[in-house]
């Protein structure tokens, strides 16, 4: 079978310059995404709690590491929580309030603030996690644009 730009240099060599920048471009965005990533990660220093069951002391720096901190956070948020939700005890607290309850609600109203804590800081690591995943696809995907640009035919 014959290429389409078979015999055509000028086409040949834009089409392949064209995907050389693009991969070129998409590695090196992703390259510096995680860079930044594990930059701002590594700036909080977190570290992982012994609780966990991987990486239990290492610092908070990558994909892994964030994950496996995400899931000790929930595990804690739980225990505090007595294996409520946010939205249960938030729904304990509105319905504690409208019955005009004030001693319940002061009771779950500092649970309450703990646990939502604990989600905004496993939505923050969960974000992370996301964050580093799609530099690692941008990366991978301008790894592919240039094996591409590599296969087009070169004039000889």
């Amino acid at each position: 079978m014959v290429h389409p730009t078979e015999g055509n240099s000028t086409a040949n060599n834009l089409a392949r310059a064209a995907f050389y920048l693009a991969g070129s471009g998409l590695v090196a965005g992703g390259a510096g995404a995680w860079a930044v990533i594990t930059q701002q990660l590594k700036s909080q220093q977190i570290e992982v709690h012994d609780d966990s069951d991987i990486l239990a002391g290492k610092q908070v720096a990558g994909p892994v590491s964030a994950f496996a901190q995400a899931n000790v956070i929930e595990q804690h948020a739980l225990g505090i929580g007595g294996g409520r939700t946010f939205a249960d005890i938030s729904h304990e607290w509105m319905e504690a309030q409208a019955a005009g309850d004030d001693a319940r609600v002061e009771e779950l109203a500092g649970t309450r603030q703990m646990v939502l804590q604990a989600n905004l800081l496993r939505a923050s690591l969960f974000t992370s996690v996301l964050a580093y995943g799609v530099a690692a696809l941008a990366g991978g995907m301008g790894i592919l644009t240039v094996l591409v640009g590599a296969t087009l035919p070169k004039d000889d």
